[in-house]
């Protein structure tokens, strides 16, 4: 068997794009043909990776594999042997499973150096830039992020509906790049100029910050903070998909503006309150601000800008509350994922503090108990004094406080 390699390798073309003109170049039809091909071929030469392999397009990617990836990167490396040159263009091209979870509990993928946020891929539908096939007809991987909602290079809106039979885009469906499933050509279309802010946006989401200050992983994390953070507030697009222009302002104020979004909260606390502070979780004040924030996708305060401003309001409110005979708002009480939060290292350090006596319970346990991540019984006014007693950096992602021996 051959493969002949489309003319040309574009680095930020997506998989699913590549297979499509892997078909033509070869003679195909459609991708069910190829499919087809390349199983009979596997059979042959590795059984296991042949049954790992999915028929349909839009299942292809590595990270489709719904337990594990491995007999997909099996077949994936043997079909790029079969290319003419050392490219690997399968495996280049492919989005996998990342072990990096985004705050809270979210998932990721990875490609190129670049930690992506699953809640941000788009699915069943593929924005295009009209000027961009123009120049070029391949599908580009960043058009299926959703914070991607404008052409970064031409400044218009991308295009999300067939202008002649307004269907939704989705090439993986109709597999056909420069046109839509009703054969109108896609380049021809008229998009709208759009504000600098929401080309901003997309700016950050494929080349980062121009001094490279951030990562694209960490400005992704940003992003996605700030999407849940003001979900409420946010309008949707002519797809339901959250408009982030207004990120930009938000962080161009920063943190002043985050700040003043905490202050009234404390400020409003206790007339919320059913039981005194001390006997009050932190959530219920702050929601999920220390969880939400704790990963982004890591707790290094020199990338997680957001963790750190946190933490600074955190202390802050600490010495502007000392300890009193009457409890007030620094004694609210924390979790041991808030905790952990707070001191920018694991939860599982956080068992050994508490098991080590550096930080104490507000609640005694049962015999053979144990004290679940969910469990509010650590005092803000102590972790805080723990974190600025010496016990955390603001450069280590993770700190190692006690050794497990």
């Amino acid at each position: 068997m051959f493969l002949i390699t489309p003319d040309r390798l574009n680095s930020d073309e997506s998989l699913e794009s590549f297979m499509i003109r892997l078909c033509e170049c070869n003679g195909f039809e459609s991708f069910q043909l190829l499919s087809g091909a390349i199983w009979e071929w596997l059979i042959d030469n590795d059984h296991q990776a042949a049954g790992a392999l999915p028929r349909k397009l839009s299942e292809i990617n590595l990270y489709h594999a719904k337990h594990s990836s491995g007999f997909r990167v099996r077949a994936f490396e043997l079909l790029d042997s079969l290319f003419e040159d050392e490219s690997r263009p399968l495996m280049q091209h492919a989005l996998l499973h990342s072990s990096v979870i985004f705050s809270p509990n979210l998932t990721s993928v990875f490609r190129s150096g670049i930690h992506i946020p699953r809640y941000f891929l788009r699915h069943n539908y593929t924005p295009v830039c009209p000027a961009c096939l123009t120049e070029s007809s391949y599908i580009r991987q960043y058009w299926h992020l959703k914070p991607y909602q404008c052409c970064h290079r031409h400044g218009v809106a991308m295009l999300f509906h067939c202008p002649s039979c307004n269907a939704v885009l989705n090439y993986q469906n109709t597999e056909k790049i420069t046109s839509c499933g009703c054969g109108v050509d896609l380049r021809n279309a008229v998009t709208a100029v759009v504000a600098s802010q929401e080309i901003a946006i997309s700016q950050l989401v494929v080349e980062g910050e121009s001094d490279n200050t951030r990562s694209i992983s960490h400005w992704l994390g940003a992003l996605l903070w700030f999407s849940r953070y003001k979900q409420s507030q946010l309008s949707l697009n002519m797809v339901k998909e959250p408009e982030l222009g207004w990120a930009i302002e938000y962080f161009s104020q920063w943190p002043n503006a985050f700040v003043c979004d905490l202050d009234e909260l404390a400020a409003h606390a206790e007339m919320k309150l059913v039981r005194g502070f001390n006997h009050t979780c932190f959530s219920e004040v702050f929601g999920e601000l220390l969880s939400s924030s704790r990963k982004l996708p890591s707790s290094d305060t020199q990338q997680n800008f957001i963790l750190k401003a946190v933490i600074d309001f955190l202390e802050q409110l600490v010495r502007d509350n000392p300890k009193t005979k009457e409890a007030n708002i620094a004694d609210l009480k924390l979790t041991v994922v808030e905790a952990a939060a707070l001191l920018t290292t694991s939860t599982e350090q956080v068992y050994r503090l508490y098991e080590e006596g550096y930080l104490q319970s507000s609640v005694r346990f049962k015999l053979h108990s144990k004290l679940s991540p969910n469990d509010a019984v650590f005092f803000l006014r102590h972790v805080v004094e723990l974190r600025m007693a010496g016990m955390a950096s603001d450069y280590s992602a993770n700190d190692v406080y006690l050794p497990s021996w």
